[in-house]
Order: C-alpha cells, then sequence, then structure tokens
C-alpha cells in the first residue's frame, strides 16, 4: 500500500466518523480511493466513508505532513519504515500513528515498557501504588504507557514523571486535544518529555467507541499490563485482554475480597495473571534492577515541604517557586515523602499531604 494513501484514507475515515481500517486492510487503502461509490457500498463502506473518500483522493498527504510537522506532530503510517514494530503484532495495526513529544524514540529502542491501567474512581491507596510502580519502572530505566484516564492512569503518567522517566500517553482523540480536561497538565508534561500518541488525526475529538479501540494499542506497546484496580466490567480488562492475545504478560494488584471495586483484578489473578504487591515485584517481571529508595530528607526540608503541602494541594513548579528550591531537589523530596507515606498526588498534577 502507499503510504500517501494510507494518509488520505485515515483522514477520510477521521471526516466521516469511521473507522476504515478493517476495509483498507482487506482491500488496499489505494484501492479504496479508486473504487467508485457501488464500489466502495459492495465493499461495505458506510456513506459517510464513501463522501469522504471521495474528498480525500486529492488531499496532499505531503503538505499536510508538513504541516504536522510545523506543529510539532509527527506521523508515520503502516507502510513507513518507522511504524513501530510492536503495533505491527496487531492484527490490526493502526494505520497510521500520530506522536507529539520529543520522546519517538521510546515507541521504536528496547527499553523495557509496563503498561499501567485502571479504575478511573481508584481510591487513593490505588493511586500511591499507581505512582509507586510507575515510578520504581521509570527510575530503573523503563518506560511506563497509559492511556491518561482519571485515576490510574494519571497517577501512573505522574508517577514516572516525578522521577525523571519516560511515559507514553495513547489517546482516544487527537494528540493535540487534551482529554480529559481535568488531565491538561499531565498532558503538558507529557508533552514536554514524553510522548503523545494516537492513531487519529490531530483534531478528532473524543468518542465512546475510540477508547476501547486505543486499549489495543497499549497492550501491544507493552512488555507487561499491570491492572492496579478495576471493576468487573472495567475498560481496563479490554487492555488485558488485548495482551493475553498479544502473547504479553498480564499482571494484577490483588484487593479486598467481595469489594466491587477489586473484582476485574481480583478475577485477572483467579485466571492466572501476576501478582504484583509493591514495585519490586514489577521490576522484577520486567527484568529490571529495582531502583534504590531515596534518601531520607533533611528534617527541615521534610517540615517545609509538609508545611506547604498542608496548606493544599498544589503543583511541583508553585511548591518549587514559593519554597526556593530547585525543580530536582523538590521533586525528589516528593518522592521521598511519599515513599514515608506522608504526601501523595492527586491525579491532577498536584500534591497533597496524607
Amino acid at each position: 500500500m502507499s503510504a500517501a494513501d494510507e494518509l488520505r484514507v485515515v483522514l477520510a475515515g477521521a471526516a466521516g466518523g469511521v473507522d476504515p481500517g478493517r476495509l483498507a486492510r482487506r482491500h488496499g487503502a489505494s484501492a479504496l480511493l479508486r473504487a467508485t461509490p457501488a464500489a466502495l457500498e459492495r465493499m461495505g463502506a458506510l456513506p459517510a466513508l464513501i463522501d469522504a473518500l471521495r474528498l480525500a483522493r486529492d488531499a496532499d498527504a505531503a503538505a499536510y505532513r508538513r504541516d504536522l510537522a510545523g506543529r510539532g506532530i509527527a506521523c508515520v503510517t503502516v507502510s513507513d519504515e518507522g511504524y513501530p514494530a510492536r503495533l505491527r503484532e496487531l492484527h490490526d495495526p493502526p494505520l497510521a500513528l500520530f506522536t507529539l513529544g520529543p520522546a519517538a524514540g521510546a515507541l521504536t529502542g528496547g527499553a523495557r515498557t509496563a503498561g499501567i491501567v485502571g479504575s478511573r474512581r481508584a481510591a487513593e491507596a490505588g493511586l500511591r501504588l499507581a505512582g509507586g510502580l510507575a515510578g520504581a519502572v521509570a527510575a530503573a530505566g523503563g518506560h511506563v504507557v497509559s492511556g491518561l484516564a482519571l485515576g490510574i492512569d494519571a497517577a501512573a503518567h505522574e508517577g514516572a514523571l516525578d522521577r525523571g522517566g519516560t511515559t507514553i500517553a495513547v489517546l482516544g482523540c487527537g494528540v493535540d486535544v487534551p482529554y480529559p480536561r481535568r488531565n491538561r497538565a499531565i498532558y503538558g508534561r507529557i508533552a514536554e518529555s514524553g510522548l503523545i500518541v494516537s492513531e487519529y488525526p490531530p483534531g478528532t475529538p473524543p468518542a465512546p467507541w475510540r477508547f476501547p479501540a486505543r486499549n489495543r494499542v497499549i497492550a501491544a506497546l507493552s512488555d507487561a499490563v499491570v491492572v492496579v484496580e478495576a471493576r468487573a466490567r472495567s475498560g481496563a480488562l479490554i487492555t488485558a485482554d488485548h495482551a493475553l492475545d498479544l502473547g504479553r504478560d498480564v499482571l494484577a494488584v490483588p484487593g479486598a475480597p467481595g469489594v466491587a471495586a477489586a473484582a476485574g483484578a481480583n478475577a485477572l489473578l483467579k485466571a492466572g495473571a501476576g501478582l504484583i504487591e509493591g514495585p519490586e515485584d514489577l521490576c522484577s517481571w520486567l527484568g529490571l534492577d529495582p531502583p534504590a529508595p531515596p534518601e531520607p530528607p533533611p528534617a527541615e526540608a521534610d517540615r517545609r515541604l509538609l508545611a506547604a503541602l498542608a496548606e493544599g494541594p498544589a503543583h511541583p513548579d508553585a511548591l518549587s517557586a514559593a519554597l526556593g528550591v530547585p525543580a530536582g531537589p523538590l521533586v525528589a523530596g516528593l518522592t521521598r515523602l511519599q515513599m514515608a507515606g506522608r504526601a501523595s498526588p492527586d491525579g491532577q498534577g498536584r500534591w497533597r499531604a496524607e
């Protein structure tokens, strides 16, 4: 297939609000663009896609790529040499992948990667554990991938960022669409130091059907998928199913028996998933050396930071400015306090005292 035609078909799908991937894989992107409306109808194309394909035939794919590059967005199609090998293992790989952020090498490098997913309404203990797991993987040189959703996803991204590591956010909308809005601060941090990924063109709004689809990308990019907290019908279990299909390791954090919020994770464990109780377990599973715990902070630094947090939740940048402490030592201090159970992230980019 032609890379330019693949991109045209992707743009047509976005314009028509449908996924053209199945038809493109079966008939070829170039064939879809050349086909008559009657032929497309026989192929099973929806009317919206038929109209969009007609308009996309003359689209200047090269100019579109140049425009994206000017906005800091890269695009690679499944026929391009730089397409991530891990995604090719999917039976329905994205026709195109759009990325934003400086860590594009995370998609093709050899670093061990943990997918950390779970409930959007996780308990504080689950959020702390997700952040600790992600932070340990990042500090040990691994990558963390998740879906930028509220709850566990956000805590995992923050945990990796706070340890200076690389995290990948896979979106169910365009890479230029911060969603959900409550995670705008985390989105901004990932765009500055990590990578935001989507199979949907920039500008594509979120839609319910796009989120289950993005879960297969999370699974494909991971060496192991960890479910931290999930109900029996949680979307995190969709990611785990994709991981199983791909031969990836599926791991879960146990929860209390009979508690609805833990039913999904516990079911995975009963089905044979690997049991994860802490950062050392996850690092061991990935073949990473667990990072040494941070040194205890000086008593005065401890008191000053906790006093600032006691005034209310605050972003690290605000704490750094208020206390006159450089960002590096401040983040290290927050991490130490988290491991001591004295502070935690709230899933919105802020920290608060426990």
